[in-house]
């Protein structure tokens, strides 16, 4: 988990384009490209109509073959834009804005990971310019609630392989229920969001330490004795990019990985390892993965706080965690999140 932690950070700092993949995958394309065809469908919306923009910026795409050559939008791409229109219609206004620069939305026909999000570059001022996001097409078509999705994901932390979206009954199940009853794609659009004002306003924001030389762009390995800047998200939890703080260290957090391990949680560890993450002030067992993750998923938690229907719960065989209560008590969270919800947000500008 360490090293994908890892590389992560170095594409976040050290390299002109981020990524905050949902499954710590990562892709490093020298430039993002897609094409797509005019249909009878096309139009140009206005920059300001960020929900009319939704129908020209989905675009369906096969896996990619080539980072090298374009990812051709297949025939029907805006069709995908209903459902993404009934999420819009139901976030934050400053959650909506970020389709407003959005450069596309790749639905991907085959992928394991729920999405992934990121920007392009920085100009000279290191302002964000461009973002994409992308999202698994099945979250759009066939409507899964969030308990199959993310409880299927959970899953995942503890060795299971299950089929798509499907609860074994030896691991952890969750039991979530979203305000307005909407799918999961509610969950995972919020989250990459999340990540996308992360990067553009310096959310997790890391400094060289006093008496240390830092230079991660030329040294990616300095980027690990950065650490995180005071008011920063990070100070509330992590004593560096790759490390919880000590009070939020818990002995099985260093087998804690979902895609791609090395080393993961088996089942044999479910119940200590809920014993142990329940005292920290992470609110998911996936925002202990990283600072980043760490942001996204509690900007999705306060988002779908603000409705009294919102219900988070793990059972596992001996306990029954409630999430939504947890997050009701982690106040320092809740109340950055909410100043920084109420700041002037900063968005990646449009490419040209």
């Amino acid at each position: 988990m360490k090293a994908l932690i890892y590389l992560i950070s170095l594409l976040f700092v050290g390299t002109s384009q981020a990524y905050a993949w949902e499954a710590f995958y990562v892709l490093k394309p020298d430039e993002l490209r897609f094409s797509k065809a005019a249909t009878a469908f096309s139009q140009q919306a206005a920059p300001t109509d960020c929900r009319a923009r939704l129908k020209e910026i989905a675009c369906i795409v096969n896996p990619i073959q080539d980072p090298k050559e374009s990812r051709r939008c297949q025939p029907g791409s805006e069709t995908m834009a209903p459902a993404l229109e009934r999420i819009y219609d139901v976030i934050p206004a400053k959650l909506q804005q970020t389709f407003c620069s959005m450069q596309v939305i790749f639905i991907e026909n085959d992928t394991e990971v729920l999405g992934y999000a990121g920007v392009l570059t920085w100009d000279s001022n290191s302002q964000p310019k461009g973002s994409f996001m992308g999202l698994r097409r099945a979250l759009l078509e066939q409507n899964y609630d969030a308990t199959s999705v993310i409880g299927w994901k959970e899953q995942k932390a503890f060795g299971l392989t299950p089929p798509p979206f499907v609860h074994l009954p030896e691991g952890p199940r969750s039991s979530i229920v979203l305000p307005n009853s909407l799918s999961a794609l509610h969950y995972v659009i919020v989250h990459e969001i999340g990540h996308i004002l992360d990067f553009s306003n310096k959310a997790n924001d890391y400094v060289c330490p006093a008496g240390e030389t830092c230079d991660p762009t030329n040294n990616p390995d300095d980027f690990l004795k950065m650490v995180p800047a005071p008011n920063s998200w990070s100070a509330l939890s992590w004593q560096s990019p790759a490390k919880p703080k000590e009070s939020q260290l818990f002995p099985l957090w260093s087998k804690l990985c979902f895609y791609d391990c090395k080393e993961r949680l088996g089942i044999a560890d479910m119940e200590e390892f809920y014993h142990q993450l329940a005292p920290t002030d992470f609110v998911t067992t996936y925002a202990a993965v990283s600072p980043w993750e760490d942001f996204a998923e509690s900007l999705t938690f306060y988002v779908m706080s603000q409705h009294a229907d919102f219900e988070y719960e793990i059972q596992t065989p001996f306990a029954t965690h409630n999430l939504k209560t947890k997050w009701d008590g982690l106040f320092a969270k809740k109340f950055w999140m909410q100043d920084f919800l109420n700041r002037d947000l900063k968005y990646p500008t449009p490419l040209k």
